[in-house]
């Protein structure tokens, strides 16, 4: 069953939580960035119901949505919130159609922006953690929606059952990953093969130089220039107590329940393209770190900035 959730919610109080998170600032003139306390009403939008205004310097009409990926879209304020809400929380593009009024085509290029711009958005700092694990996920992710029209190629499968490890070419693309034992951070990245030197330089370039990485005993971490200590999972090894303490410090358990989680975000999409994959990455990404540190504000003013991060 689908609720048709925008006519539950007030456009007033939607339009208010636009300028808080979007505009923390303040609405400004896009062409001359003059404030728009000062600037008279112009006029009100007809579908939208958006009140524009018309700056007193360079005479520019604005609204709530200028300078943002939601300029000149004819949505109402409630339609864009939920909207925002929907992609962060992984909900499926059908879904959101159905429930806010709005073709699958609007929500499906609005949702890519919104993650394009989550994947820019993404800290390329290290981990501030002295003992990190560190894992592999290979993703089903190949060509969805796209058209096949030479016979040579066909559209893959449903289930990808190619034997080995998965790369970026062959549609399942390895998904990196290193959690922090002591701040629980994560980072992801979305790569295009398994060799040693992509990922050796993904982990040396999230930790620092003294950090104590736990993996599993994949030979493409040999070359890894830090302190290391494997699980063997290939011998049923899932934790091990080396110092005898009692405690079973080496594993890798922290990312088998991130990935965990990362699975299930993806669920909902019923498959996932391999050119958008990264964005769903880094949509789940900075779900996990803002539950945990509050960053919503600022992911929320940057997802809705339209400029150079749009694709």
């Amino acid at each position: 069953m689908d609720f048709p959730i925008t006519d539950l919610m007030s456009e007033k109080a939607s339009e208010e939580w636009i300028m808080e998170y979007f505009h923390p600032t303040g609405v400004r003139c896009p062409h001359c960035d003059a404030g728009w306390a000062e600037a008279p009403e112009f006029r009100t939008t007809r579908r939208s119901q958006l009140t524009v205004y018309r700056c007193r310097a360079c005479r520019v009409i604005y609204n709530l949505y200028s300078g943002t990926l939601f300029e000149a879209r004819r949505l109402r304020p409630a339609q864009v919130v939920l909207l925002v809400r929907g992609v962060l929380k992984g909900e499926s593009a059908a879904t959101l159609a159905r429930e806010l009024g709005l073709s699958r085509t609007t929500i499906t290029e609005l949702g890519q922006l919104i993650q394009t711009n989550v994947a820019h958005l993404q800290t390329e700092a290290c981990l501030e953690d002295h003992v990190v694990e560190a894992d592999e996920l290979f993703q089903n992710a190949g060509e969805k929606g796209d058209e096949h029209f030479d016979p040579l190629d066909p559209p893959r499968c449903r289930a990808n059952k190619q034997r080995g490890r998965g790369t970026f070419a062959n549609d399942r693309p390895p998904v990196l990953g290193v959690i922090g034992r002591e701040t629980g951070q994560i980072r992801l990245r979305v790569v295009q093969d398994t060799k040693s030197l992509t990922w050796c330089s993904f982990v040396e370039q999230f930790t620092l130089p003294d950090t104590l990485v736990y993996t599993d005993e994949y030979q493409s971490y040999n070359i890894l220039i830090r302190i290391r200590e494997t699980i063997c999972h290939g011998a049923k090894e899932w934790a091990r107590d080396d110092d005898g303490d009692g405690w079973f410090e080496t594993h890798t358990n922290s990312n088998k329940g991130l990935w965990t989680g990362l699975r299930n975000f993806l669920r909902a999409f019923r498959g996932v393209h391999k050119r958008y994959l990264q964005g769903d990455v880094a949509v789940h990404e900075f779900g996990s770190i803002s539950r945990r540190f509050r960053l919503l504000s600022l992911l929320l003013s940057f997802i809705a900035t339209c400029s150079e991060h749009e694709p």
